[in-house]
């Protein structure tokens, strides 16, 4: 068996206290806690700066559903898994490594200029090699699914920076007008739907396609500006987990709700699970901070 399929190495390494650990390391890569480290970072850490990992890491993500379902390529065999989270997605590339790459590999290059520029990429480094070892660890991806997923998120990576640091790109991105900006997007979405690999069980993330539009309206919708908490940091680090707790609800029920209609995953439901997306997004990017800034100034009148 080549070394990029080979797993029984695997189970030799484990412990009870290991598993635990790495269970807990491989939880940062599943959407839950994507979405609310992208809100609570959108609401504590600089709006702007969220914005864009959050729309790099999405874009990643149907990169990602796209070339799983359109490889098919089978996980390691079940006596390995210890990960039941997995579901019947495929293997390649693996999903975690790649978001790891594009999530913390972009949150460092955003504070190049700072004091911290080291520290960052050390983090983002460890980080990155934790959650690669996590998936080989629980058994539900091969060397090859998780170097193929690191390549993939490096190449996906460079080429969000390669196009914010190009003059006319990054220029003619900014100037573009909010019908614009949506109609490009939407075109973007539409394409990407129709040529996806669907099959049994495996439909194209409608509804993070339509939290990406909601991420991208709500930005608009705000002229840009970074999210203004009140008080001294500890104070603002609180209101920002009480808001990442209300993103928690809401996140919730519009992703719960479709279920509760009886919606599928295809055909007419697919652009109402799109709407509950956008509601999403617009939710957390635009109507909280407003909500908050209107409580903020009764306060304080």
């Amino acid at each position: 068996m080549s070394i990029w399929n080979d797993m029984t190495w695997v189970p030799a390494l484990r412990t009870p206290f290991l598993n635990q650990v790495f269970e807990l390391i491989t939880l940062m890569g599943y959407p839950l806690f994507l979405l609310m480290f992208l809100c609570f970072g959108y609401f504590a850490l600089g709006s702007k700066r969220f914005f864009h990992t959050a729309m790099l890491l999405m874009a990643a993500a149907m990169v990602n559903s796209w070339l799983k379902d359109i490889g098919q390529d089978p996980r390691p065999a079940a006596e390995f898994a210890l990960d039941g989270g997995v579901g019947k997605s495929y293997g390649w590339p693996s999903g975690h490594m790649q978001i790891a790459v594009v999530l913390w590999g972009y949150l460092a290059y955003s504070v190049r200029h700072t004091a911290y520029k080291n520290l960052a990429y050390w983090a983002a480094g460890i980080f990155i090699a934790l959650q690669g070892f996590s998936r080989l660890y629980l058994g539900v991806h091969d060397l090859g699914d998780v170097a193929s997923g690191f390549g993939i998120g490096c190449l996906c990576l460079y080429a969000y920076i390669a196009a914010e640091n190009h003059p006319r790109v990054s220029s003619g991105i900014a100037q573009l007008p909010i019908v614009q900006a949506v109609a490009c997007l939407f075109v973007l979405h539409v394409l990407y739907t129709i040529f996806y690999p669907s099959h049994i069980d495996h439909y194209a993330p409608v509804w993070f396609m339509g939290a990406m539009m909601g991420w991208l309206l709500g930005r608009y919708w705000m002229n840009g500006s970074e999210v203004s908490l009140p008080g001294p940091k500890p104070a603002q680090l609180l209101v920002a987990s009480g808001l990442t707790g209300v993103s928690f609800v809401w996140m919730a029920l519009m992703t719960r709700l479709p279920r509760e209609l009886g919606l599928g995953e295809t055909g007419l439901a697919m652009p109402v699970n799109y709407g509950f997306g956008i509601l999403f997004g617009v939710g957390i990017i635009f109507v909280l901070p407003k909500l908050l800034s209107k409580i903020t100034a009764m306060a304080s009148a």
